[in-house]
């Protein structure tokens, strides 16, 4: 617990100060095509386009650089994907940072209705960073290994990504929710979690988080004692109090095991480990996106990641070694995230 505690404060310093900005193409037909031309004329504005073949269709993106302009096709592309993965990112971050320390400070203060459900919620956080992680993972090793010429090479890059981020950042369960954008159901996300992990009992410590974090079962016995038989089997006790238990007599005391909370300690270890090392990971996949695309060259806008390529022995960006070493061009191998 205290190794999981260390490195996830080490996770909520380096990201504390962050703040994002990301970007959403949104396709232009017909009219919209002839609209949206005339305001960029009307405003003074600079902007980088791609369209089909027949220019029925049209992706623009606003404020490229000097370097966007010249290179229009990845100017469009490449900024808005980057930025999109930077905020999937730190989203995530936030999210793992704020779940993980309030069940461990409710584990501490012994709130262990509260801890169950912060632990149900670290278990389903777990479960849907190693889907998404491990989909745009195989997405930028297709992208990254896309032929070099000029409009095929974004084109496909985007055609990998970006349904996978359109799925991650806007999947849903509301009522009226797109059906082609349905949220993974949590179950099968606890199902990969443990196949990714190697570890079954994620299935059992989500079965008792969420007994507990409904008014069922789970959630009785979060303040009792283990029920005790009198030796006839006529008589069953159980113990119930605000703090942890403990079993004295003849000088000497035990301590009852409180069934909820050392699964939501346990769970949160697990779950925890995955996080930390999924983060970890991730965030040198979006790197290596950023500065193999050289996203952060084509655009104006400022955003968190937002590293310029360097070159030969200089120490990356990325912060992972010497440029030569890290990897940050196509046709080179993409990071794994598990």
């Amino acid at each position: 617990m205290d190794t999981l505690v260390r490195r996830v404060e080490d996770l909520r310093i380096s990201t504390e100060d962050a703040d994002t900005v990301d970007l959403l193409l949104v396709p232009r037909k017909d009219r919209e095509v002839v609209r949206w031309k005339a305001l960029a004329a009307q405003h003074g504005e600079e902007w980088v386009y791609v369209a089909s073949d027949d220019e029925a269709v049209v992706l623009a993106l606003d404020e490229p650089s000097e370097a966007g302009m010249r290179d229009q096709a990845a100017a469009v592309i490449y900024p808005e994907l980057h930025t999109r993965l930077v905020s999937w990112w730190l989203v995530h971050a936030w999210r793992s940072i704020d779940l993980l320390e309030d069940t461990v400070d409710n584990l501490w203060r012994w709130r262990i209705a509260s801890g169950a459900v912060t632990a149900r919620a670290v278990l389903e956080e777990a479960g849907a960073l190693v889907d998404e992680a491990q989909k745009l993972a195989e997405a930028w090793r297709v992208g990254k290994a896309a032929p070099g010429k000029a409009l095929e090479r974004p084109a496909t890059v985007r055609d990998a990504l970006a349904p996978v981020l359109l799925h991650a950042g806007m999947g849903s369960r509301l009522t009226g929710s797109n059906e082609k954008l349905q949220a993974t159901n949590v179950l099968t996300l606890v199902k990969k979690l443990a196949k990714v992990s190697g570890d079954p009992r994620f299935h059992e410590w989500y079965d008792w988080l969420s007994d507990a974090a409904h008014p069922a079962f789970g959630a009785r016995i979060a303040y009792a004692s283990p029920p005790m038989a009198h030796d006839s089997g006529a008589v069953t006790v159980r113990y119930y109090a605000r703090s942890p238990l403990l079993l004295q007599g003849d000088g000497q005391h035990q301590l009852m095991e409180p069934t909820i909370a050392f699964t939501v300690a346990d769970a949160v270890i697990g779950a925890g480990r995955v996080i930390v090392d999924v983060l970890d990971r991730s965030l040198a996949l979006v790197d290596d996106i950023g500065l193999t695309t050289a996203a952060a060259t084509l655009t104006r806008r400022q955003y968190w990641r937002n590293f310029f390529p360097v070159r030969g022995s200089r120490s990356c960006p990325c912060g992972r070694g010497k440029w030569s070493k890290c990897g940050h061009r196509w046709g080179e191998p993409a990071p794994a995230v598990a």
